[in-house]
């Protein structure tokens, strides 16, 4: 994607969440917002989107989940923390506020030789990412957004 796609894409969902067009339905008990951030850069610009948002108006946020499963979930891991502390801080406190889920691939850990004791308690490891997005929207009555960064 070239520099001018990926700006609109991050706008694109900036909007999204601070406009509160990300819209609660009644069956809605949140959204997962579709995106693989490939890089620190793209997961900051998530949780600073996210930070604003609640900054401005929390109570129009519905819980988002982001889904880690590639080389961006090193960063949630606990041995990783030093030079993550700032990143992985932000994300600690929106889960706390309930502003965001955030979610690793039990699969990726595996395959990387980690088990759930290398995460952090607000990072939750699930049997298997994709799976975990389709049972939010089928059971769950999640809703998906998908953003390109």
């Amino acid at each position: 994607m070239d520099h001018v796609s990926r700006l609109l894409s991050i706008a694109v969902f900036g909007l999204l969440i601070l406009c509160g067009s990300l819209p609660r339905t009644a069956h809605a008990e949140g959204q997962f917002i579709d995106i693989a951030p490939k890089s620190k850069a793209d997961i900051e610009l998530i949780l600073n989107t996210l930070d604003d948002a609640i900054a401005n108006n929390e109570s129009a946020l519905p819980p988002i989940v982001m889904m880690l499963h590639g080389q961006e979930a090193h960063r949630f891991l606990r041995g990783n923390y030093p030079a993550n502390k700032a990143l992985v801080d932000q994300a600690a406190k929106l889960a706390a506020y309930k502003v965001i889920k955030v979610q690793i691939c039990s699969v990726w850990l595996k395959n990387n030789n980690y088990g759930s004791d290398a995460l952090f308690p607000f990072v939750e490891a699930v049997p298997f990412g994709a799976g975990e997005l389709e049972r939010l929207a089928r059971q769950e009555g999640y809703i998906e957004w998908s953003v390109s960064l």
